[in-house]
């Protein structure tokens, strides 16, 4: 069995409250993709158990990196 991201693979869609200001938060995506010149064809750098988003809030911007549990498939 494999582990996927349930997020990055849109199996489920995961909302956050902001730290700061309690609004809602949303996916910019991967870490890896987010803070690096990441392209399709290189490996994705994350562990077996968790893939690290980042989530920006709506209304104050502030980024908040956060661990999704993989899933087995």
């Amino acid at each position: 069995m494999e582990k996927v991201c349930p997020v990055c693979n849109e199996l489920v869609m995961k909302t956050f409250s902001c730290d700061r200001c309690g609004e809602e938060m949303v996916d910019k995506g991967r870490a890896q993709e987010f803070s690096d010149q990441y392209t399709a064809n290189m490996p994705i750098n994350d562990s077996e158990n968790f893939c690290i988003h980042v989530y920006e809030c709506t209304a104050c911007n502030f980024f908040k990196k956060t661990p999704i549990e993989k899933i087995k498939i």
